[in-house]
């Protein structure tokens, strides 16, 4: 017997969860975020699904060994010497194209990453069925570098860009099937405390809605959630909402294991508030858990209000709490 789907998932037609993890690291120089997807699941991530009553559909990882890297097409690129490009031009075709098959049988859809340079494919796969899908943006770091501003070259850090179209589409290589879909009014940033110069330029030029560590004490993260929502709904309409989690936006002393690590980020309980509020509204479709890194990570010390389903280390149980939220696990 199929169980009726959770009410407070509107758009969802199917009582099921789909997984999706992205084993890469090529969208930036440290090791060990290609481990995270495995480490999620065996962590308790499959058991925690089903204890809050949701059915999962793995799709297994996509992992660069596992990857056909297509002939470049005899033309000369605006970013010809992309770093790693052909290779993240593929993981994120491969991805946008699960991504839509996800959504498209209305099942609640999980990327785990891997770098913050799935969110490229993960998202316009979304958008492709979800046309007027909004984004929450959760990260340190804005990630609306271009090649041309990007101290690093790491992809990374341009995912936002690329979505917006500030990179324009055709001038990557490996990126011939993307095409740019986000407008300003679809995402909302919040936790910025690390920002390159340029990006700050950019953001500003652009008017992208952003809510920094400072605004986040300023209004508090119910103050933060309520300014986004009605950003959303300026027009009226309640629109699908996707979360692109990047678990550095979360504070250090909670999620020790990522490479770019800030101070001074979101607590345990504003992380979990973000997306208990966003379930509240029925209009969540779907989320990515990027940058975790378990070669980076601490031992968990374990508490009497632990989930007892989830082991691993601590941003890698703290991913796992995370999708646990996101599937409507509540404290009372």
């Amino acid at each position: 017997m199929i169980r009726a789907i959770q009410k407070q998932y509107k758009f969802l037609k199917s009582n099921t969860v789909g997984i999706v993890g992205v084993s890469v690291k090529e969208g930036q120089n440290l090791p060990g975020v290609e481990l995270a997807p495995e480490k999620i699941r065996s962590g308790g991530l499959l058991e925690v699904i089903k204890s809050l009553n949701w059915d999962y559909s793995d799709k297994g990882d996509i992992k660069t060994e596992n990857i056909q890297i297509q002939e470049r097409p005899s033309k000369i690129y605006k970013f010809n010497d992309f770093k790693n490009a052909d290779v993240i031009g593929a993981v994120n075709e491969k991805l946008h194209n699960t991504t839509s098959e996800i959504a498209e049988l209305g099942q609640f859809c999980i990327t785990l990453g891997g770098d913050h340079g799935c969110a490229s494919g993960s998202i316009s796969g979304l958008k492709k069925v979800y046309k007027d899908l909004k984004v929450i943006w959760i990260d340190a770091h804005s990630d609306c570098n271009t090649p041309e501003t990007s101290p690093s070259g790491n992809y990374h850090g341009m995912p936002v860009a690329h979505l917006f179209g500030w990179i324009p589409d055709g001038s990557v290589p490996g990126f011939d099937w993307f095409k740019s879909c986000l407008q300003k009014e679809d995402i909302v940033i919040i936790g910025l405390r690390d920002v390159d110069k340029e990006e700050k330029t950019l953001l500003a030029k652009h008017g992208i809605k952003c809510f920094s560590m400072h605004d986040v004490v300023k209004y508090g993260i119910a103050g933060v959630m309520e300014k986004t929502f009605e950003y959303f709904r300026k027009d009226g309409v309640d629109h699908p909402i996707h979360i692109s989690y990047d678990v550095d936006g979360i504070d250090p002393t909670v999620a020790y294991g990522t490479g770019t690590k800030a101070r001074g980020g979101l607590l345990y309980r504003e992380a979990h508030y973000i997306l208990r509020e966003v379930v509240s509204t029925g209009l969540f479709v779907s989320m990515d858990v990027v940058e975790v890194n378990p070669l980076l990570d601490k031992e968990k010390e374990y508490f009497h209000g632990d989930n007892k389903l989830i082991k691993g280390t601590e941003t890698v149980c703290l991913a796992i709490e995370l999708c646990a939220s996101a599937l409507g696990d509540t404290l009372l």
